[in-house]
């Protein structure tokens, strides 16, 4: 996925958009924040009216003589000492409650993004999962969508602060002395051009820092996936050995990084002190000459610090901001990707449906260069059951996932009872479907919730549907039975049993039409029959389209359908396919000895 730098502006709306329904919170977070510049302007003064009024005897400021004119120089020393604790503890309360209420509204803001991405990772069609990496994918959603935080709570929002507090700085100290004011500012031009060549340089690094950790995360979750084969194969080391390597590049990028983002602190940090030592000396000179009085220059080289410290920070922000961004991008990229498949804007509900089923005409290919179907035709009546037959690619899972419309053809078109299928809602048209997988699909939850998936059944319909699919007698002695959480993907189970509870799930959808990967492919011949008698009980009046990897499944369908090189070359019966003599029954007579062969698993001259 490419797509074009946003404007810092540009990402700020687009980001503000998750700010908005928590304004009221993020609204008094900024009324926190003000009230502690407020008490940070004020910080310096008590100790002005120790140096000026009760150490030198002038009189106190005209705004102050209301107040505190007639106070005793002990009482007054007592309350300017006073002030001090008051000042700082105040200031530290309203920082501590401005940062909870700002860093849980950000926290907000990145779960609403994380979520929005999610929702978009499903709406978007199986071509564009097929071309990601599930490890990359995670790493956005539940590492990138930080950047938003990062962006307006870690970057904007303090950046403004700090530009407040420095215009409120800069005007008090414009009325202390305007000469030593200006001269404050003269390190803007050298910080601006620091700033312009480095932070450009910051989001390039962040943006290689983040695509190396998220192509690391990416080598885990593949690796970590394929556990049982790394072990069986005896590659732990080779595993560990891959991933030390990829570790290695990413830490390197992350230091590069960290030596980018450190470096551009040393520059500001040494302008700012060049400045600060210039200020010092004018300073001194001014109090010499009588032009500043020493409490004055106290105050002003106190607010001379605070002054560079939001300088500082609005440098730091800006290097937060060019980092958060490289992670917007990488969100934004999914959020920008249109699904291939979605509701057409006049995309009505489809009604009940009888099972009939039409392709006519069908092409289709992941990229352009390279077909998978070619101006495919079939037909299934309602309640057919049609067996696809032919080896690995020839097109048969293609075919069944454009029946739910997982996919849409470039050419020609999917009917249901005469409806065309891009003219339908998905959700109507899944509602009527059933999808059981060859390679069952398991989640780390109960094997009720397993069974469940897909519908909103009673206890009672799940046992049900698990004796259907001949699970039930192996569930009931687990630790917990039905209640038993099972490992992710179902790896404390064996193949044959993961395949059923799959069935039982399918089993419970009362749809018209079932589309079923070879489900019993990893049970045993006494098993698959019994499970075969309950199947085709269940689709007794059901439209089914059966992918059929072995020939024992494929003679159990009305029609067989031979696919090869994704045309379709032949289709009838079992007996019309063998009186026929062509591909089918070639194949027949091969392996008719043992029909539970694989044909995938066909060499091209079977």
């Amino acid at each position: 996925m490419t797509g074009t730098r946003p404007s810092t502006i540009a990402a700020a709306r687009r980001v503000s958009g998750y700010l908005r329904p928590h304004r009221s919170r993020f609204a008094g977070g900024i009324g926190l924040t003000l009230v502690g510049i407020a008490l940070d302007l004020l910080k310096p003064v008590p100790l002005a009216i120790v140096i000026d009024t009760v150490l030198s005897g002038r009189p106190l400021p005209a705004v102050l003589q209301p107040l505190l004119g007639a106070l005793s120089p002990l009482a007054l020393l007592a309350v300017a000492a006073s002030s001090i604790v008051v000042f700082t503890f105040l200031r530290g309360a309203s920082t501590v409650a401005a940062n909870y209420v700002t860093i849980s509204t950000g926290q907000r803001m990145v779960s609403d993004l994380r979520t929005d991405l999610y929702a978009h990772l499903q709406k978007l069609s199986l071509r564009f999962h097929y071309k990601q990496t599930a490890g990359d994918l995670l790493f956005r959603v539940m590492a990138d969508t930080y950047s938003a935080q990062g962006l307006v709570m870690n970057g904007l929002l303090p950046m403004a602060t700090a530009v407040v507090m420095l215009a409120g700085m800069f005007v008090v100290m414009l009325q202390l002395d305007a000469t030593l004011a200006l001269v404050a500012l003269v390190v803007c031009p050298p910080l601006y051009l620091a700033v312009s060549g480095i932070t450009g340089r910051i989001h390039a690094r962040a943006t290689a820092s983040k695509e190396a950790e998220s192509a690391l995360y990416s080598q885990a979750e593949s690796t970590l996936g394929a556990v049982k084969l790394v072990q069986a194969y005896g590659r732990e080391q080779r595993a560990v050995d891959d991933f030390r390597r990829g570790s290695d590049h990413s830490l390197a990028l992350a230091l590069r990084l960290y030596s980018t983002e450190t470096a551009f602190g040393l520059i500001v940090d040494s302008v700012l002190a060049v400045g600060t030592a210039a200020l010092v000396f004018l300073g001194a000179l001014h109090v010499m000459e009588g032009r500043l009085q020493l409490g004055a220059l106290t105050v002003f080289l106190s607010y001379l610090r605070d002054l560079y410290g939001p300088i500082q920070s609005i440098s730091a922000n800006l290097a937060e901001i060019a980092s958060s961004q490289a992670g917007l991008e990488r969100v934004f990229q999914v959020l920008d990707q249109e699904p291939d498949v979605q509701d057409a804007p006049h995309a009505k509900p489809l009604p009940a449906i009888t099972g009939r089923i039409a392709f006519e005409g069908v092409s289709f290919a992941y990229d352009d260069d390279r077909p998978v179907l070619q101006d495919v035709s079939l037909a299934l009546a309602p309640g057919e059951v049609v067996a696809l037959v032919g080896r690995t690619g020839a097109g048969k899972s293609t075919l069944a996932s454009l029946a739910l419309r997982l996919f849409d053809p470039q050419a020609g078109r999917v009917t249901i009872d005469g409806h065309d299928l891009r003219d339908v809602s998905l959700a109507s048209l899944r509602r009527q479907a059933t999808l059981l997988l060859q390679e069952p699909i398991l989640f780390h939850s109960s094997v009720a919730d397993n069974i469940a998936f897909g519908s909103d059944a009673s206890r009672e319909q799940i046992v049900a549907a698990a004796r259907q699919a001949e699970a039930d007698e192996f569930v009931q002695k687990m630790a917990q039975g039905y209640d038993t959480v099972l490992g992710d993907g179902g790896v404390t189970l064996s193949g044959g049993q993961r395949q059923r509870l799959a069935l039982a799930r399918a089993l419970l959808r009362d749809s018209r039409i079932v589309i079923l990967d070879e489900p019993t492919s990893a049970l045993d011949l006494g098993t698959e029959a019994q499970v075969w008698h309950n199947v085709e009980r269940v689709l007794d009046g059901r439209t089914a389209l059966i992918i059929a990897h072995r020939l024992s499944t494929a003679r159990r369908a009305d029609r067989i359908a031979v696919m090869e090189d994704g045309r379709l070359i032949e289709i009838g019966s079992h007996a019309e396919l063998l009186a026929r003599g062509g591909a089918y029954a070639q194949l027949w007579a091969k392996h008719s000895n043992d029909p539970t062969v694989l044909l995938d698993a066909l060499p091209e001259s079977a």
